[in-house]
C-alpha cells in the first residue's frame, strides 16, 4: 500500500490578510499583505495572473475557521524544478499573490466591494448629518 503525498502548496486567505497578526496566521509582512482576501480572488490571481495550476477547496483554516476556503497551487514540476522560475518558493508565491489581489476585478479601490460600499455609506452619513437634516423642535409641556 503506497500513499501519494500531495506536494501542492496551500494558501489560506489568512496568510495574506493585513488585518491579521502573525499569531492569527499572517505569513507575510503587514505592508505587503492585502485587505480581506478570499479564496476565489486568490485562485483567480494564481491561475490568470501568475499562470499556475490552482484548485479551490472549501476547507477552513484551523486558527480562524470562520474564513472559508483555501487554494492549492502546483509550485513545482514532478522533477522538482519550479513551474514559474520567477516564483521559486512559497514565500515568493504569497508575496506575488498579495500584490495581485488588490487589482482583482471584483474589488473597488483595492478593497472588497462590500467593504468599499460600507465605507462610502459611512462617509456620506458623516458629511450629511449636520447640513439639511434638522427637524423642527417641538415644545414639550402644557399649553397656555
Amino acid at each position: 500500500m503506497s500513499f501519494e503525498h500531495d506536494k501542492r502548496v496551500i494558501i489560506y486567505p489568512n496568510y495574506l490578510d493585513n488585518r491579521k497578526t502573525v499569531a492569527q496566521g499572517r505569513r507575510i509582512p503587514k505592508d505587503l499583505a492585502c485587505e480581506a482576501p478570499n479564496a476565489l480572488e486568490i485562485l483567480d490571481c494564481v491561475t490568470k495572473g501568475l499562470k499556475l495550476e490552482g484548485e479551490a477547496e472549501m476547507k477552513s483554516y484551523s486558527r480562524d475557521w470562520m474564513v472559508p476556503g483555501r487554494v492549492r497551487v502546483k509550485l513545482r514540476n514532478d522533477d522538482g524544478s519550479p513551474v514559474n522560475p520567477e516564483i521559486p518558493s512559497r514565500r515568493d508565491l504569497l508575496i506575488k499573490v498579495a500584490e495581485l489581489v488588490p487589482r482583482h476585478p471584483g474589488r473597488v479601490n483595492g478593497r472588497p466591494a462590500a467593504v468599499a460600499a460600507a465605507v462610502e455609506k459611512q462617509q456620506a452619513a458623516a458629511s450629511g448629518s449636520g447640513a439639511g437634516s434638522k427637524q423642527q423642535q417641538k415644545k414639550k409641556g402644557r399649553k397656555k
